[in-house]
């Protein structure tokens, strides 16, 4: 028995293996130990070197419980983060939807009405949704006349109220424009046709959001108009309420027009508006006093149940500058004036509101009022005491953020009783959200913090009423400083969202060009998949700030989740090039003046993470989907005295129209004077002062970030390339194996129209191991084939069955048959054995379990008429089709071996003459030795051997044999093992061929294909159809897509090509097993290359 290749009698290999494995794990371990203390611990930059009156800064980052990043947290932006990677979400402005799904209880009602106008009304819903059953946006208007409709729809409001599970029940108002229509309300409502065109816009917007209900404020009607309300009211019910949707109206308790009894018939809610008992027209007063809404109660309840109404609730105020009309206010603009103006805040127990009277600068005496926790309690207790439906807010945004602590709460008198109400929650006021700025210019640091305010509460315990609230001390605003305005005539321009491997090297070109240098605000996700344009970008001299790393809207996140996506760009950035950054901007809001809490609170985070927000108020919204080269130049030019930084975008979308702009903005620019500088020099500082270098024991850690950002980064890219090229290479050599197999049917057909006389002597050689069942059957069917000059060799291996016994005893006097056996020594050995005793010229070796066609050997034999064909392959099928395995490997055998051999049959370039049906001239294998021991593919081994000895290899597609397939998957994976690795055995025999001249067809041909398409794709192959799957889902989709299909067009063209070579019938069914069967067999291949490479 010789040695096999590769064995070897030391251990050496396999412990090399084993340490590059420890090596790599250990690598991967502390890689991932360094990134996570990072995104874990906040650095300390001193901010002070950076404004201007350092002093006047205070120490902003002493609150140290800011610096925790929870794991849950940590997790959930990897979640996220994942999600962003495998569908490479880097088109920033696409926005996707949270589906529709059941809503949770709305009754009582815990409702508030929500607005687009006012961000604060974002920013609260998102902080006390948990509180709210139910939410009413101002987003259906009534525009004109005909019925149509103008829908305003905040998505992420209503991806917000859908994951959360509130009721949404939009209003359809006709406050348009900013103005109440009546007079067209009525005009729509008279016409009945119309009035049914409304009806059916309204059902179909429900329909397509999947909303709980409509909410109708028509207001300002003239009288006559009460009827047709009433008409339009009773059809509403009638389309909405069969399809379960909720119908409800909004009615001004004052409007005497309306009878509380019709409404009730058609609604299933009357939201009862009791405010504005004092007006902006009229005289100063109290917003809803407790005897205001108790006489209002009192009139809609005389002949409607009570639990048709839900009450709404003033969360505002007013304030009146004397003699003049009164303004809208919210409780944070009624707290902000208190503390400008230092005036006393009284609250009226009778009223139940605050009353506040100042002299503004221009000597004007004002007048305000405005409900705050303290009367919002007793007006939800009166509700809550007369049995309403529930309470609604008008609106979020605008109240006193206390009144959350008891919103939610079951407040009647026997509630109470039960559970008492902690008034102690109402003494302190948290914040107000409001902004106060010093200074000028587009760079912003939060100098102060609110802070809170406190007040003293009294309650009458009988009756539960809030009787006292004393304002002790104003809660603060937040304090900005803005600065980095320049006298000079000096731009910065800057650009968001990169790098992007298509634009942002042609910007740097153009930049370079025209000598400019700029500042880039990077995303993570975008810089670890272009970290080599990291480099470019400063190492050209510009300047790198952090855009977060998944650009998340941050008015919509949490502030660990905004931590995380600082650090992590921030050591990413680090990482790669040695330069921290302290210049930082927030995606999708670059205003220089945030306008309310929801925009300011992520600059507070970032201040507080060691960052400066720089803004911009030079924005020609070159983002924007079909925007022109030569708007946005124009709108550059336009915005020029609007301050100092412009903002770009080198990514997030398709930008070749900013690329065109941009050296005619730079033109323009440099012809007007201007300079261009980068933020640094705005701020009075240099490069190293904002981008300041990592040293001491940051520095080795994030070496090793480095390190592993690089090898990720060169890994994806490898991936992504090689899918592209893998597909390439697969679809060229299908083409390939189709036109040499056409050619090769064509030659073939030439050599049946001249057939040989050539008859030698054939010995029929079967080797045998435990094949008692069908030896037998075997060489009884082999005795029928139609060749005259032929004997049966049948070898037993020494098999430990009844396999020798039987032949033995089956063919005792039948010339035609010898029956022999030996020591067991291999399928090589016992094939040697028959070759020694074998008399014929050329020598058919077959498999005991393989039946041959009649005609098979006379049809192989044809193919030997010339003396330099060493060796025939014949054409294989599977002879036992009984489950889905065996039916892939017929469709294998067909579409892929036997294909396969008949296309390298054109080249002479067969890589194995098959165990089951081969051809051989005897004198051919005694100048080779025979087979040889040393591999598990004896039979591919062979053929190489003889390929060396300049024998010519054939396939005769005509002699068909049919085998028995493994009809288990262990059975499947062993056999695929062994001619795995026995494929590989044979390769690095002969590897000394691989691309040499000696034997081109070996050489340049069989070779590169055995290692190209057998060891080196498969072993990628998971991952490729990974990368398939996911790209799907990518900017990248109709690439991924439009490789794949035509792959898989062109393997099925080709392998209906195959089928009607072999006479068989290629089906739909085939056609769609073929999908299958590729896709799961690569899994299953890979598996076996692995193992074989690991052996």
């Amino acid at each position: 028995m010789q040695k096999q290749v590769f064995q070897t009698q030391t251990v050496t290999r396999w412990k090399s293996f084993l340490w590059f494995i420890r090596i790599t794990i250990v690598f991967l371990l502390i890689g991932s130990a360094s990134i996570m203390l990072a995104l874990f611990s906040k650095r300390q930059y001193d901010l002070k070197v950076l404004t201007y009156n350092a002093n006047d800064l205070p120490d902003i980052n002493s609150d140290t419980t800011k610096n925790y990043v929870s794991t849950s947290e940590q997790q959930a932006f990897a979640d996220h983060l994942y999600q962003v990677r495998i569908n490479r979400m880097t088109s920033f402005y696409k926005h996707y939807p949270v589906l529709p799904q059941a809503v949770k209880k709305f009754l009582p009602v815990r409702a508030a009405f929500y607005v687009n106008w006012d961000k604060q009304s974002s920013f609260s819903l998102k902080q006390n949704i948990s509180k709210l059953n139910m939410v009413l946006p101002e987003w259906i208007f009534q525009t004109d006349t005909k019925g149509n409709l103008e829908i305003q729809v905040d998505t992420n409001a209503l991806n917000m109220l859908r994951k959360n599970k509130v009721a949404v029940i939009p209003m359809l108002t006709n406050n348009y424009k900013d103005r109440w229509n009546g007079d067209t309300t009525l005009l729509l409502l008279r016409n009945s046709p119309v009035r049914k065109l409304l009806i059916s816009h309204i059902k179909n917007i429900l329909d397509k959001y999947k909303f709980q209900g409509i909410n109708i404020d028509l207001e300002s009607l003239p009288v006559k108009a009460y009827p047709f309300l009433m008409d339009f009211s009773k059809e509403l019910y009638a389309s909405l309420h069969p399809a379960g949707y909720l119908t409800s109206v909004d009615v001004d308790p004052a409007d005497k027009q309306f009878s509380f009894k019709d409404l009730s018939e058609s609604y299933d809610l009357i939201f009862l508006m009791a405010y504005d008992e004092h007006y902006p027209e009229g005289d100063p007063g109290s917003i809803s006093s407790i005897r205001f809404i108790e006489n209002s109660l009192d009139n809609a309840l005389k002949d409607v149940p009570s639990d048709k109404f839900v009450l709404c609730v003033a969360g505002y105020g007013y304030d009146w500058p004397e003699g003049k009309t009164g303004t809208d206010i919210t409780y944070n603009d009624f707290v902000s004036i208190a503390n400008e103006h230092r005036a006393s805040v009284i609250f009226d127990d009778n009223q139940s509101d605050l009353t506040l009277k100042y002299t503004d600068e221009s000597s004007i005496r004002h007048e305000a009022h405005c409900n705050d926790a303290a009367g919002i309690f007793n007006i939800l207790r009166t509700s809550a005491d007369y049995s309403t439906a529930g309470v609604a807010l008008w609106y979020i945004g605008s109240e006193d953020e206390r009144i959350w602590d008891f919103y939610s709460l079951q407040l009647n008198t026997d509630s109470l009783i039960r559970h008492p109400f902690d008034y102690n929650k109402l003494k302190k006021i948290n914040s107000i959200y409001s902004i106060a700025y010093e200074g000028n210019g587009e760079i912003m640091e939060i100098m102060s913090e609110p802070k809170p305010g406190s007040v003293k509460i009294a309650y009458d315990a009988t009756d539960q009423m809030i009787t006292l609230e004393e304002y002790f001390s104003l809660p603060a605003s937040y304090l900005v400083k803005r600065y980095g305005i320049s006298t000079a005539q000096q731009i910065a321009i800057t650009f968001d969202d990169g790098p992007d491997q298509d634009f942002t090297p042609k910007i740097l070109d153009i930049l370079k060009e025209k000598q400019v240098p700029a500042t880039f605000f990077v995303t993570g996700i975008n810089s670890e998949n272009n970290i080599p344009l990291i480099r470019r970008i400063y190492r050209e001299g510009h300047e790198i700030g952090n855009h977060t790393f998944t650009h998340p809207n941050l008015e919509n996140t949490s502030d660990q989740r905004e931590r995380i996506e600082l650090r992590s760009t921030r050591l990413l950035i680090e990482s790669v090039i040695g330069h921290s950054t302290l210049l930082f901007r927030p995606p999708y809001n670059t205003d220089s003046e945030p306008a309310n809490i929801s925009q300011l609170r992520p600059l507070a985070v970032a201040n507080d993470e060691g960052f400066v927000c720089v803004a911009s108020s030079i924005d020609p919204n070159d983002w924007q989907e079909g925007v022109s080269a030569d708007t946005i130049e124009a709108r550059a030019i336009a915005q020029q005295h609007f301050g100092n930084i412009m903002l770009l975008h080198d990514a997030g979308g398709e930008r070749s129209q900013t690329l065109k702009a941009l050296p005619h903005i730079i033109d323009y620019y440099k012809k007007k004077g201007y300079q261009f500088v980068t933020v640094s020099a705005l701020m009075g500082k240099t490069r190293d002062e904002v981008m300041p270098f990592v040293q001491g024991k940051l520095a080795y850690t994030e070496s090793l970030d480095e390190t592993l950002f690089t090898v990720t980064f060169i890994w994806e890219h490898f991936l992504h390339g090689f899918f592209i090229i893998a597909i390439l290479l697969i679809v060229i050599r299908l083409k390939t194996i189709a036109f040499m197999a056409i050619m090769q049917h064509r030659k073939e057909k030439n050599q049946k129209n001249n057939p040989s006389e050539y008859r030698p002597a054939v010995s029929i050689i079967v080797p045998a191991y435990n094949e008692e069942v069908n030896a037998e059957q075997t060489v009884k069917h082999l005795l029928q084939t139609d060749y005259p000059h032929f004997e049966i060799i049948f070898i037993d291996d020494g098999s430990r069955d009844q396999t020798y016994l039987k032949v033995k005893a089956a063919f005792p006097d039948n010339p035609r048959v010898k029956v022999l056996t030996k020591t067991n020594g291999g399928k090589a050995s016992a094939l040697n054995f028959g070759i020694e005793k074998a008399s014929g010229e050329i020598l058919v070796c077959i498999d005991a379990d393989t039946l041959l066609a009649r005609d098979a050997v006379s049809k192989i034999i044809t193919f030997f008429a010339g003396s330099l064909t060493g060796g025939v392959a014949g054409n294989v099928r599977v002879g036992n089709t009984v489950n889905i395995l065996t039916h892939w490997q017929a469709l294998e055998y067909t579409t892929s071996q036997n294909f396969d051999r008949r296309a390298f049959d054109y080249l002479d370039a067969i890589s194995v003459i098959p165990g089951a049906i081969g051809a051989f001239r005897k004198e051919a294998l005694g100048k080779i030795g025979g087979f040889a021991t040393d591999t598990l593919a004896e039979d591919c081994d062979l053929t190489f051997r003889l390929h060396r000895e300049g024998y010519i290899i054939r396939s005769c597609n005509e002699a068909l044999a049919f085998t028995e397939a493994p009809e288990t998957l262990n059975m499947f994976l062993k056999q695929r093992f062994r001619w795995s690795f026995g494929m590989m055995q044979s390769f690095w025999k002969h590897r000394d061929l691989l691309f040499s001249f000696r034997k081109p067809n070996i050489g340049w041909v069989l070779l590169p294909n055995l290692l190209i398409f057998n060891f080196i794709i498969p072993l990628f192959s998971p991952m490729v159809d990974i990368m398939f799957i996911t790209g799907l889902f990518t900017r990248h989709a109709v690439t991924y897509a439009l490789f794949y299909f035509l792959y898989f067009i062109i393997d099925c063209i080709i392998s209906s090509f195959a089928y009607h070579f072999d006479h068989q019938k290629f089906t739909v069914k085939n056609a769609l097993s073929l999908f299958v069967q590729r896709f799961i067999y690569r899994q299953l291949l890979f598996y076996v290359l692995l193992k074989a490479y690991l052996k």
